[in-house]
């Protein structure tokens, strides 16, 4: 504490007890600086609780509803689905789309596939289309890794490995194929000159039309394998080589 004195060293009593007063009351309160509330309320509410909770209620509200239109207006699915009128007028769906996600130069090379109805119904026939090319001449094993996701709402699910159907690592493809030699590959497999069990042959293989029923593997299919729409990335190798890498989008119904 400072005391300035006068000419002759003397200082009233009053004025020394309240400067003491005054130091002793500041020590025991000390200032505290104004907190950003209360700042706030100051500069832009008016000092008013009330105001300040408006516009706490406000911006809030926007920024929910700029992100529920976000969410409404934004597509999660990684691929665009095509749509176009058809013959008799009727406004159609395109689901069904694949990709090479390898090189040109792997094994096994698909040019050109295409399946019909578009989605895929699971209790009638389908239509393929199909051309594609195998450079070598393929045995067991072949290893391979498939990842299943399906689409829920705005967002992509993945689907785990459940009885060796979903997102599956399986260390021999080979080993899916039911049908086992003696046995002759059934129709439409030799209708087509597809194989339908390892080896596979070497050359190229052409389906133009083709129609396959798919109603007797329904009864296969797992429970989670309902109408939606569906994304699988799938790669193959043998002896650490990448055979070929796709994606496939597809719509089922039923």
């Amino acid at each position: 504490m400072k005391i300035q004195f006068g000419e002759k060293g003397e200082v009233s009593w009053d004025v020394l007890v309240e400067t003491l007063g005054a130091e002793e009351l500041q020590e025991e309160h000390p200032h505290k600086a104004p907190t950003c509330t209360q700042r706030l309320r100051k500069q832009f509410c008016g000092g008013s609780w009330l105001t300040l909770a408006f516009v706490v209620c406000v911006v809030t509200l926007t920024q929910l509803w700029l992100f529920l239109y976000f969410l409404s207006t934004w597509d999660a699915s990684p691929v665009t689905h095509l749509v176009f009128t058809d013959d008799q007028g009727n406004v159609r769906h395109v689901h069904f789309s694949w990709s090479n996600c390898g090189s040109q130069s792997d094994p096994v090379l698909l040019k050109q596939l295409q399946v019909n109805p578009d989605p895929v119904m699971l209790n009638s026939n389908i239509t393929l289309t199909l051309n594609a090319f195998l450079d070598l001449t393929l045995d067991a094993p072949i290893s391979a890794a498939v990842k299943v996701e399906r689409k829920v709402g705005w967002w992509w699910v993945k689907i785990p490995c459940l009885d060796s159907l979903g997102s599956c690592h399986y260390k021999n493809v080979c080993d899916l194929s039911p049908i086992l030699p003696p046995d002759p590959c059934p129709d439409p497999f030799p209708r087509f000159g597809l194989p339908c069990r390892c080896p596979i042959t070497r050359g190229q293989y052409k389906v133009k039309g083709g129609v396959f029923s798919i109603s007797p593997i329904v009864s296969y299919l797992p429970a989670w394998l309902v109408s939606g729409d569906y994304y699988i990335h799938g790669t193959a190798q043998k002896g650490g080589i990448t055979l070929g890498c796709y994606n496939l989008y597809v719509s089922v119904s039923h």
